[in-house]
């Protein structure tokens, strides 16, 4: 049974064979090799694939192919440029003006410290954030009496680095402070 079920298989595939060109006629002439194609002029690379969502609003479309987990390893710049220019080739004048590619690549505006901005090629510079880590302190409860008999606890805290806290009352130094 399994061989007979084969053997209709093959000759079904043997039947379904295309021939896309026919055998030449014994009495034809066979025709003398073509000369090659002229080779075409090169032609403009083609616009690069944008989804419609894109055009409509093209600030998401480059957040989207500009994101860290996306772009991985290159840089913000060089992923703005390759993403501005595809957008300004397929949109042409339609492209808002925040996202015209510059022509000059690394050069960005800078305020000047008057109120302005001016054009800059040169590489960021780069500042470390200020400290706001906390002060080391050196903190203190003491019990303090109150009028009605009761007892109050207050804290004195004072920088690790600074004086020593002022002691009051009898105190006495057996070997250092």
């Amino acid at each position: 049974m399994l061989t007979a079920v084969v053997a209709a298989l093959m000759l079904q595939q043997a039947a379904g064979m295309i021939s896309w060109n026919p055998p030449p006629a014994a009495d034809a002439e066979m025709p003398a090799e073509a000369p090659p194609p002229a080779e075409a002029p090169p032609t403009a690379p083609p616009a690069p694939e944008i989804p419609g969502w894109a055009l409509a609003d093209p600030y998401a479309w480059e957040r989207s192919q500009c994101s860290p987990m996306i772009r991985k390893e290159a840089s913000m710049e060089l992923c703005q440029a390759r993403v501005r220019t595809q957008l300004a080739t397929v949109l042409g004048d339609r492209l808002p003006p925040g996202l015209q590619p510059s022509g000059v690549e690394g050069c960005r505006q800078v305020s000047n410290g008057a109120g302005g901005y001016e054009l800059t090629c040169a590489p960021p510079q780069r500042q470390m954030a200020s400290s706001t880590a906390p002060v080391a302190e050196v903190c203190e409860e003491r019990p303090t009496a109150t009028g009605s008999g009761g007892v109050n606890f207050e804290r004195r805290c004072t920088p690790a680095s600074g004086p020593a806290p002022a002691r009051d009352g009898l105190t006495f130094k057996l070997g250092g402070d």
